[in-house]
């Protein structure tokens, strides 16, 4: 009984204590409340004032003749004591004020918090220390266009008592607080019976899952009832926890995924999907109305819909876990789309874009049967030599320099071909790993032009650098070496004879840098320039193949540019001959 009579007191102390904050808090908020409402019907009055000042001005174009002193006539028609009126130019220069007799000496007013306040709001409002009068007020300010009409009133007790919440709220307040406190005695005599009721129903329920006789629980009822609900709410807690993380994890993961996931109930309704299911899902159908759910009744889906209808009878199906695979196409972009069912019938529908697969697929099958091609010519032509050499044991020693010259010829250029693959795998397969670091575009530049001096002097040409000293990209040098090395490669074979070579930097992008490498030799057609950057590309193939060129330099060229972020196009340059135009990161 004790026991009893102090938990009612103390549960009474704890109601009370909130019913007291909760009173407090309505104290507080009608006070403010009463406060805002009062301080607005002074705002209203302020600002018919204060458009009465401006329609003064305006009617007797004050702001033309600068006689602002006519405004003292106002205090006639307005019966407001203590009332100070303010004109203040745009610029913050007062132009006239009630209070102030030479306002012409007075300081600039721009930077008073209620002038910046009606810059940007229908008006402001401040109270503060004048330093013109030496008094309190009440500001009041708005913007009129060309300056500002600024009211206030004295902020003495006449403002004070007018801004004072009414008295007869707390009178109402402090009944209802007596009546609740009488309401809160009885009802928590009842409570605590219930409370006591609740400590039974608990331990009942703790009995039928296993009495565990060390456990010591408090005597008071609202602790142990407590400490039984903590136990099932953190069971609770700790298994809800463990799923919003499985669930998190797996938002994250279909979220970052590049392919689109979804997945269904047994009703076919989406229970889970990922942004790119509907973005693959418009590309296929070319319906941006579709649903999720709709997909599966479109004609391009009818696979998935056939596989769903014929394995849904656990007695027929044949796997565990069937699944089923589409192959789709739709405006070059290819696509696979596959479905798994699992044992409650839900199912999950994984779309993947495989267009770069399929293109590197065909890209690989073409190239080998270009280098295929290409590697016949060379094979042939050292076999030829080798075997007239055989055959023809007596012929002259001229003749076999001759062949074997040739033969050597062929050789160099089915090695030169066999290094550009190499090189074109590598920056297929990884171009990622390739290290960077800063690279001297200059001296790469001199590099390759004394590595290819001999062919350079045998074509009387020449190599002219306007690049800037220093500058400098974050590059792979050896690719940045094979850049220029191809290009100058392709010049020297192409270009003609008495021919010069032009490398420069030009403007470029924020972080990048920007190169020209141009010459003034034979160029090439508009007709081949979008097309002179594939793989085994030639403008005249037995032009080209005389001239020993592999048909893979400028492809090199543009995969190590795009390797590095960079752009490389292809003109005629003016006056003739051709200029590669391409940007490499700064």
């Amino acid at each position: 009984m004790k026991e009893s009579r102090s938990f009612r007191r103390k549960l009474f102390l704890y109601y009370f204590s909130i019913i007291l904050l909760f009173t407090v808090l309505m104290l507080a908020f009608q006070y403010h409340r009463e406060k805002a409402i009062r301080i607005d019907a002074l705002d209203s009055r302020l600002d018919d004032m204060s458009q009465l000042v401006d329609n003064y001005i305006r009617v007797n174009a004050l702001s033309d003749s600068g006689n602002f002193r006519l405004i003292d006539s106002i205090f006639n028609l307005i019966p407001v004591p203590d009332l100070r009126i303010t004109v203040i130019a745009i610029d913050g220069k007062v132009l006239y004020d009630s209070s102030v007799e030479d306002w012409s000496a007075m300081e600039n007013h721009l930077n008073r918090p209620e002038v910046g306040k009606s810059l940007f709001s229908p008006y402001g409002t401040a109270v503060r220390h004048s330093e013109s009068t030496g008094k309190d007020y009440y500001y009041f300010s708005r913007y009129f266009n060309s300056y500002y009409v600024r009211l206030a009133e004295e902020y003495n007790i006449n403002i004070k008592g007018f801004l004072k919440r009414e008295q007869g709220f707390l009178l109402f307040m402090a009944v209802v607080f007596a009546g609740i406190w009488a309401l809160l005695a009885a009802v928590t005599r009842r409570m605590g019976k219930s409370i006591t009721m609740l400590r039974d129903f608990a331990a009942r329920m703790r009995r039928g899952e296993g009495n565990d006789p060390s456990i010591i629980f408090p005597k008071n009822e609202i602790g142990e009832t407590g400490k039984e609900i903590v136990r099932i709410y953190n069971s609770l807690a700790v298994n809800t926890a463990e799923l919003t993380l499985q669930k998190e994890k797996l938002f994250r993961h279909l979220h970052v995924l590049n392919e689109g996931v979804a997945f269904f109930s047994p009703d076919r309704k989406v229970t889970l999907s990922n942004s790119h299911f509907m973005v693959f899902l418009n590309a296929l159908t070319g319906e941006h109305s579709l649903t999720p759910e709709g997909f599966i009744d479109h004609q391009l889906f009818n696979g998935i819909r056939k596989f769903l209808d014929n394995n849904q009878d656990h007695a027929t199906r044949k796997q565990e876990t069937p699944s089923t695979e589409l192959r789709l196409e739709k405006g070059g972009r290819y696509f696979s789309v596959r479905c798994i069912l699992f044992q409650d019938n839900s199912f999950e529908v994984v779309i993947t874009d495989i267009t770069r697969t399929e293109q590197n697929k065909a890209m690989r099958q073409q190239m080998t049967s270009n280098i295929a091609h290409e590697l016949k010519t060379p094979i042939a032509s050292v076999r030829g030599y080798l075997e007239t050499l055989i055959v023809n044991r007596e012929i002259d020693d001229e003749k076999r320099n001759h062949f074997l010259e040739k033969a050597l010829a062929q050789s160099t250029r089915l090695t030169d071909l066999i290094n550009d693959i190499v090189t074109l795998n590598k920056l297929d397969e990884t171009g990622s790993n390739f290290p960077f670091e800063e690279v001297d575009i200059e001296g790469v530049m001199k590099e390759v032009r004394d590595n290819l001096i001999t062919d350079l002097t045998r074509k009387h040409m020449t190599v002219e650098m306007a690049i800037e000293p220093g500058t400098t990209v974050n590059a792979n040098r050896s690719l940045i070496v094979s850049i220029f090395q191809n290009l100058l490669e392709n010049a020297i074979t192409y270009a003609g004879e008495r021919v010069t070579v032009t490398v420069r930097s030009l403007p470029g992008e924020p972080g990048f840098r920007a190169f020209s490498f141009a010459d003034n030799g034979v160029g090439i057609p508009e007709e081949h320039q979008e097309r002179i950057f594939e793989r085994f590309y030639r403008i005249d193939d037995g032009r080209s193949r005389k001239s020993g060129g592999t048909g893979l330099g400028l492809a090199i060229v543009k995969n190590a540019v795009l390797l590095h972020r960079g752009e490389i196009s292809v003109r005629t340059r003016p006056g003739g001959g051709v200029e590669f135009i391409f940007s490499l990161p700064a």
